[in-house]
Formats: C-alpha cells, structure tokens, sequence
C-alpha cells in the first residue's frame, strides 16, 4: 500500500532529523559557539523543506501546508 510507503520514509527522515538534533546538541555542549553555526544549518534546512513543499504544492495546485494543523503541533 502506497501509505505504508509514505510511513517508511518519514520514519526514515524522523531518524535521521533525530540524528542530526543530537549531533547538533553535542556540538553545541561540546563549544557554545558552535550554536550560530548549527542555527544557521537548521534555518537552511527548514527554510529548503519549506520552500519545497510551497514548490510542490503549486506545481499539484494543492496547499500542503493546510493539510497540517499548527494549532495541534505547538500543543505537543
């Protein structure tokens, strides 16, 4: 089933974001300097995400974006 495709690669993703916040984190423990460098990184890897899925949702005529709830999210 075409879902159960979709749930291996976010888990996929999910463990490698969780990966990259660790290393992140040690770098940061390790050397607070270290922090502008690692924000910078993750400014640009959320803003490309962003841009991605604004990119395919024009590309489909579909808004992405509304199929989440933020509300909900910040609730976590």
């Amino acid at each position: 089933m075409e879902s159960s495709k979709v749930d291996h690669h976010l888990q996929q993703a999910f463990a490698h974001l969780k990966e990259a916040l660790n290393l992140s984190i040690g770098m940061v423990e390790q050397n607070q300097a270290n922090k502008s460098e690692m924000g910078k990184r993750w400014e640009v890897f959320f803003g490309e995400f962003i841009n991605m899925v604004k990119t395919k949702g024009k590309e489909h005529k579909l808004n992405l974006l509304s199929w989440i709830s933020f509300s909900k999210l910040w609730k976590w």
